[in-house]
């Protein structure tokens, strides 16, 4: 009996086996880091568009040039009216179910979530003046504090 080739085979398959199982390994970790980066920015992708949504607001505010800035409730839906000046138009921001929608229209129209544009998302949306000048802006995500010039 020749013990040399018999050895000489069992190296090859334990080495072929070590082989195949470090590719196994290495491609396990290759999974499992794809999957965790793709989590992570998911869930940071999440957190910056809802934060998108308060800052939006709070900018439209910050941005108006005189009228008012009158926080309402459009056909049910929570929001706020930014008139333009004496123009007769306002930019209208509102909650429609979890969309939060705006929409550029004269002041006294009603509004029409089918040709809005939409901002993002919210499952809340609560805006109410805190001072005379200070308007509190909450979204889901925390809120978020404008001082409105008059």
């Amino acid at each position: 009996m020749d013990y040399g080739k018999s050895n000489k085979s069992i190296g090859e398959i334990l080495s072929a086996l070590t082989i195949a199982v470090l590719f196994l390994v290495i491609l396990l970790l290759v999974v499992f880091t794809a999957r965790s980066y793709q989590h992570g920015a998911d869930a940071q992708y999440e957190n910056d568009t809802q934060r998108v949504v308060c800052a939006y607001v709070a900018t439209a505010v910050k941005n108006h040039t005189g009228g008012e800035v009158t926080p309402q409730e459009f056909d049910g839906c929570p929001g706020i009216c930014i008139e333009d000046g004496d123009t007769g138009f306002a930019h209208k921001i509102y909650l429609s179910g979890s969309d939060l929608l705006e929409e550029y229209s004269r002041t006294d129209t009603p509004i029409n979530p089918d040709t809005a544009s939409k901002i993002g998302e919210t499952s809340q949306f609560d805006i109410s003046y805190v001072s005379d000048n200070l308007l509190e802006i909450k979204t889901d995500k925390g809120a978020s504090y404008v001082h409105v010039q008059r």
